[in-house]
């Protein structure tokens, strides 16, 4: 019961310093709980907490991962817009065959850029 306690007790502390953990140690450690489940009750639960707790901590790390994956593609959509638009082999579409096209295209872009950005830096989603 000592020996299940201190590897139980390690996991805590891994999992609260934020250090990585071996998954495979760490449902080896919850079936041996569960096939001792009268003797180790109270460990039994403090695992089941502990594994809440890390599913929480990777649901979060995932939460953040799309969040920055729907800013970037928020932010390049218009910019493929743009581009499709501009693309186009059309003689009669304003700015295409300007003198001045494609720095009408290249501002834009930058400036697509620029307040996209200062939104989500302004909520604070960056």
């Amino acid at each position: 019961m000592e020996k299940l306690e201190k590897k139980l007790n390690q996991f805590e502390e891994d999992i609260f310093k934020g250090k990585d953990i071996s998954l495979k140690e760490f449902y080896k450690l919850k079936k041996q709980l569960l096939d001792t489940k009268k003797d180790n009750q109270d460990l039994l639960e403090l695992h089941m907490i502990l594994e809440t707790m890390l599913d929480k901590q990777q649901n979060e790390l995932m939460n953040k991962r799309l969040n920055l994956l729907t800013i970037w593609s928020t932010i390049f959509l218009p910019l493929s817009f743009y581009t499709g638009l501009w693309g186009m082999n059309f003689d009669d579409i304003p700015l295409i065959t300007g003198d001045h096209g494609f720095w009408v295209f290249l501002g834009l872009t930058v400036l697509t850029i620029i307040v996209m950005w200062r939104y989500f830096k302004k909520n604070k989603w960056l």
